[in-house]
């Protein structure tokens, strides 16, 4: 078989091996010859290894033998159709010998062939396994990108695009995969638990603030885990008066429960609080939360909206007795096309019930009002109208009139925080992935308060738009000309704490330019100083190895060095020659040390601090089984898509009566009626004042 000289086109002379090369050790004269193997073609193992043989039991190599892996010739006895592996050996006599060279205390080539007997491709080279391997620059990018939340396939796009193909990445996809998989998932189920509470332990020890509880049961398997980051506990002393809590949220593989606290800030927006998977839904699971949640807070909030769950009316009743609690209207309203949609009058029976409910002036009217719509229809025997009204008291509005919710009527918020989570955790999440998302979740919402609070700061107007339709009754305004008291029939400082657009009618009528100090609560105010403001939301530094993060830091003041000289080619040149000397005195320094071991760069996620030994013991919770709903829905995704259509066809067929006015009419005492002609322009900047004070 003819041997072939290895196409050696631009590798520098002193990377190519020749007779009497000396190395400083024997793992550089290895390191060496694979380095040279990679840039021409071919693959390298080791042959065989000669000891010292005068002394005895010694472990010092004396000589070694470096061949080319397709030496060599073997026969198979299966058949080529059936072969799983390929034989890849050729005869090929390519090698090189190294000896240690007792007087110079060093190791030289001494015998060396360079022809093979089979052609050699550098292109191809890359993709061998042996040469598969992961930069430290694209586990960085991987492993960022895996924590935003960016799939795989998206990242392996991006890594390639960076280097002008994938055939000059040196790996595939599923090498990408195969990464993330062992280094940054946890397949051990029960040492994802472990992780996680590491995970607490770590977050405690940087601020004593952060709270974490576990529960466990008899046989010490996990049950449930509530934690609160230390910034959301601090904002709970401003926001926590009125919270959502809802539990429909169901994104990961153990298919746990997630339930999160959701208060409203003081742009209006939602807020996290904190958050909890839970074992099951029952009542017991639900008071050992509650009552976490009062260890942690120190005191219970002043209202709760929660879903229509009787495990959750109990424990609330139980354990927050002090608590109004509210069942979300939007979760009822929105069973009504399942519920009635079978009746022959159904689309009658949708816009009266909806009118009973939202346009109620009183209980007295609404009582009056429900008993003619099951009449009229003949709903007397639908059982769930029949126990609605009987809880009428836990959702229709008219029985929280005059009571404080920060606007809120349902657990929508909720909801939204869903979707925002929808972003960043998915079925497959671990629990140690799933903690390590929810930091990226509350890193992203105070990054979001930051930027609300500096266009306060700028003087930036928000608009609000409000969608309803416009109603035909007068609201009465109760006004002191002499202190200036106000006090409108619709209730909404009482509910919100802000004040109408009644009042601030009627204030504009009467020439009152300043809106008194009691009507602007310091809840809603921006000149307030808030402590969790002054503190960040936590961030779990141990998910690298320290290589990882040097690597980081090296990476971040090259880019920053490189982008004041990407201008001029000359001084790109220059840059990239003083790296290449850099780079020559680095290899030096190594080379000098001597024999050097060559530190570990895989990415463990997470390390496992000393007093981890305290969760040693936990188990990997059970498969939690839902309550009928669907695996990967959330409750009432059937009826989402139907009240989706309904209000699709009531916005394109717009009711047309009443459409010339877009405020309700206003009595006031002393009487005001709205047919008397004044400007909007004072109104509105009366309106802006208030909103901006």
């Amino acid at each position: 078989m003819a041997l072939q000289l290895p196409d050696h086109t631009g590798i520098p002379l002193d990377e190519i091996p020749y007779i009497g090369l000396r190395f400083v050790s024997l793992q550089r004269a290895q390191e060496f010859y694979a380095n040279y193997a990679k840039k021409v073609g071919f693959v390298t193992r080791i042959r065989n290894t000669n000891f010292d043989k005068t002394r005895k039991d010694s472990k010092i190599p004396v000589n070694q033998s470096l061949h080319c892996s397709r030496e060599g010739y073997r026969e198979s006895r299966v058949k080529a159709a059936t072969r799983v592996k390929r034989i890849t050996t050729a005869g090929c006599k390519a090698r090189m010998y190294v000896m240690l060279d007792r007087q110079k205390d060093n190791w030289m080539v001494s015998k060396l062939e360079l022809k093979h007997t089979h052609p050699c491709s550098a292109k191809q080279a890359v993709h061998y396994t042996e040469y598969k391997e992961l930069t430290m620059h694209a586990k960085c990018v991987i492993q960022n990108n895996d924590e935003a939340g960016i799939r795989p396939n998206k990242t392996y796009l991006a890594l390639t695009n960076e280097v002008g193909g994938s055939s000059n990445l040196g790996y595939s996809e599923k090498d990408e995969r195969n990464f993330i998989t062992s280094n940054l998932r946890c397949a051990d189920e029960n040492a994802d638990v472990k992780e996680m509470i590491s995970y607490f332990m770590r977050m405690k020890d940087i601020n004593p603030n952060f709270f974490y509880a576990v529960d466990v049961d008899e046989v010490n398997q996990f049950k449930s885990a509530l934690w609160v980051d230390t910034r959301c506990r601090a904002s709970y002393e401003y926001y926590g008066d009125v919270v959502s809590f809802d539990t429909t949220y169901r994104r990961n593989k153990h298919g746990l429960p997630f339930a999160s606290f959701v208060g409203v800030n003081h742009h209006g927006k939602s807020t996290l609080l904190r958050c909890t998977l839970m074992g099951n839904e029952e009542i017991c699971c639900f008071e050992w939360v509650f009552k976490q949640w009062l260890r942690c807070m120190g005191s219970s909030p002043q209202a709760i909206i929660t879903g229509q769950c009787k495990s959750m009316f109990g424990a609330i009743k139980n354990v927050l007795p002090d608590t109004h609690h509210r069942w979300c209207i939007w979760y009822i309203m929105k069973k009504i096309p399942h519920k009635l949609g079978g009746y022959a009058r159904y689309k009658e029976i949708d816009d009266r019930m909806h009118g009973t409910v939202w346009n109620a002036r009183s209980v007295k009217s609404f009582k009056k009002d429900w008993s003619a719509f099951i009449v009229e229809f003949n709903l007397e025997r639908n059982r769930w109208l029949s126990d609605l009204y009987d809880e009428r008291r836990m959702w229709v509005p008219i029985y929280f009139q005059g009571k404080f919710w920060v606007g809120m009527r349902s657990t929508q918020r909720s909801e939204s925080m869903h979707a925002f989570y929808g972003g960043y955790l998915h079925f497959k999440s671990g629990l140690i992935q799933f903690v390590h998302e929810y930091d990226n979740v509350l890193g992203n919402k105070e990054q979001k308060e930051l930027e609300d609070d500096a266009a306060d700061a700028k003087g930036v107007k928000e608009q609000y738009i409000l969608y309803r339709e416009p109603r035909s009754w007068n609201n009465i305004v109760e006004f002191d000309p002499l202190t200036h008291k106000i006090r409108c029939e619709c209730n909404m400082f009482a509910s919100r704490g802000i004040l109408c657009c009644h009042c601030l009618d009627v204030y504009f009528y009467y020439g009152v330019d300043r809106v008194p100090s009691c009507y602007v609560l310091p809840r809603w105010s921006k000149n307030v100083q808030r402590k969790h403001t002054f503190i960040k939301s936590s961030h779990d530094e141990k998910r690298s190895d320290e290589s990882h993060n040097l690597f980081r830091r090296l990476c971040t003041h090259f880019f920053n060095v490189a982008q004041e000289f990407i201008t001029c080619e000359e001084e790109a040149a220059m840059l990239n020659s003083g790296l290449d000397e850099l780079r020559a005195k680095l290899v030096d320094y190594r080379v000098n040390l001597g024999s050097r071991s060559v530190p570990n760069t895989d990415n463990n996620m997470v390390t496992q601090s000393d007093t981890a030994c305290v969760a040693s013991d936990i188990q990997s919770p059970s498969k939690v089984a839902t309550k009928g709903r669907p695996r990967l829905k959330k409750l009432g995704s059937e009826l989402d898509t139907s009240i989706k259509r309904y209000m699709r066809r009531k916005k394109n067929n717009p009711p047309q009566e009443n459409n010339g006015a877009i405020n309700p009419n206003i009595v006031a005492v002393p009487a005001l009626s709205t047919n008397e002609s004044h400007g909007n322009g004072g109104f509105l900047s009366l309106l802006h004042s208030f909103l901006h004070s």
